[in-house]
């Protein structure tokens, strides 16, 4: 079967899980076509997103109210951008492909930002683009 955008949204979350694990163990053979077309869908590979007790959501906390993270999404704030901006790169360097929207892991991210940020007095202006080359397309904009 050829793996194209019509097959990959026949599948289950569970099948396209299985078909991201498949095409990591194989990058240099397809494999890597495969992963940029599951994250090119926007589909979900995990039935529901992250639970709170997912590893990965336990570690997306850590690292969103760290001490380290509370400034970088200030400082995205106070320019305009989401807050979740300045905290990515962080997500990105711990957990790599674990930080995905396939699922629903970007939303995740920007739930617990939201979290941080109204401890901190912020409120929620609009929602905004974030910038070139993050894996979030879209996040809050706090005031």
């Amino acid at each position: 079967m050829a793996i194209d955008l019509v097959a990959i949204e026949k599948m289950s979350p569970e099948q396209r899980a299985q078909l991201w694990a498949n095409a990591q163990k194989r990058l240099g053979n397809g494999g890597a076509k495969i992963i940029e077309l599951l994250k090119s869908s926007g589909l979900p590979i995990r039935t529901g997103g992250l639970s709170f007790s997912d590893p990965v959501w336990q570690r997306m906390e850590e690292i969103i109210w760290s001490s380290e993270a509370r400034p970088l999404m200030i400082d995205a704030t106070r320019n305009g951008l989401p807050a979740l901006a300045g905290v990515e790169q962080l997500l990105v360097r711990e957990l790599g492909d674990q930080y995905s929207p396939l699922d629903l892991g970007t939303a995740s991210a920007g739930a617990i930002v939201a979290d941080v940020m109204k401890v901190l007095g912020y409120k929620e202006r609009r929602k905004g683009n974030m910038p070139e080359g993050s894996v979030a397309k879209t996040a809050a904009v706090w005031g």
